[in-house]
């Protein structure tokens, strides 16, 4: 075990849009409430990372950079606090810290705790699913829904994925190449180009979806999206409308279809973080992340299809560039921090 006076993390920054640093950090020693890891894998988020990466406007307001970059990591425990009572040294984790060697944890702040039998490469990849998964909840789809889901990167493909066990007939609209073999592996009910979508539209045979989700941001497939909608449908956003894209020239809000067809329109990116003491809030990240878990085990979610490509952390910098070809031949990439 690392002298707990002299652990140091090796923790990634990103500096400015393009530049990113290994840092230093000293971690100093566990209190009673904490336990000390050593992360074995991370796994990259590129939508939120990427846009970082690339210097695309914040979603918040305040400093952009220098930023930690990155959200999903699993570590084993070496070291627990004598208060600790859910986990001990041995225990691997899984964790929103970011790409960094090492880390002092909070108890409460663990998101799961890993199963012997259960594999880090695959539970590392679980928060991508559970965004898919709460955009399933938030939009209410269910068994007979036909739902749409826009853009095929990584929370396309997990979306779809998750569409699928809710027993939706889910289509995917796409035009890469990438996203197209992801969408045929996962078992879209439909692939369509954009041209596709567009001439079906032209021609008023286009079906009514109940569920459109979009994880991209540019304006024309946001008017896709209303025009894909049934009356009463729902829009789910888990991209953002219009980042990084200029004022378009039409209505996003256009009243002929959004308030004729009484659409409604929501962010479902967020879920509650745990069940409050009086149950209400069933569907929270840390039980939504113990049915993704369950369904990874039962191999209704395979991972390999958006993360079978692996890095070591030295070659993270590789692994950003390969994310960020116009056509992808990687969804997403795992960082490995420690000889396995």
């Amino acid at each position: 075990m690392t002298n707990s006076l002299n652990r140091i993390s090796r923790v990634l920054m990103l500096n400015s849009p393009g530049q990113l640093e290994y840092r230093e950090v000293a971690l100093g020693t566990c209190l009673d409430d904490e336990i000390y890891c050593e992360t074995i894998v991370t796994a990259i988020s590129p939508g939120t990372e990427l846009s970082a990466f690339h210097g695309q406007s914040p979603l918040r307001s305040g400093s952009q950079y220098p930023r930690l970059q990155g959200y999903c990591n699993v570590a084993k425990v070496l070291e627990t606090g004598k208060e600790v009572k859910s986990m001990r040294v041995g225990d691997r984790v899984l964790t929103f810290q970011s790409h960094r060697s090492s880390f002092i944890s909070k108890e409460k702040d663990i998101l799961y705790v890993l199963r012997k039998d259960q594999n880090e490469s695959k539970i590392v990849c679980s928060y991508l699913y559970h965004l898919g998964y709460n955009a399933v909840l938030r939009s209410n789809v269910k068994a007979g829904s036909r739902v749409l889901v826009i853009g095929m990167g990584v929370l396309g493909a997990t979306t779809l994925q998750m569409c699928k066990i809710a027993g939706a007939t889910t289509d995917a609209l796409t035009d890469q190449i990438l996203g197209r073999d992801l969408a045929k592996r996962i078992g879209a009910d439909n692939i369509l180009s954009r041209k596709q979508f567009d001439q079906t539209q032209a021609t008023d045979v286009r079906p009514a979806y109940d569920v459109i989700i979009s994880t991209v941001n540019g304006w024309e497939d946001w008017r896709r999206a209303l025009i894909a909608a049934g009356k009463f449908a729902t829009i789910a956003t888990l991209g953002f409308p219009g980042r990084g894209h200029a004022i378009p020239d039409f209505n996003p809000l256009d009243p002929q279809l959004m308030y004729t067809k009484q659409l409604r329109i929501e962010a479902v990116g967020e879920s509650p973080e745990q069940l409050d003491i009086r149950g209400f809030l069933r569907y929270n990240e840390r039980d939504n992340l113990r049915f993704i878990t369950d369904c990874i085990d039962r191999r209704q979610i395979c991972t390999e299809h958006i993360a079978s490509t692996q890095f070591d952390y030295e070659n993270i910098r590789l692994a950003y560039d390969q994310l960020s070809q116009s056509e992808r031949s990687i969804p997403t990439a795992l960082i490995y921090w420690n000889d396995k």
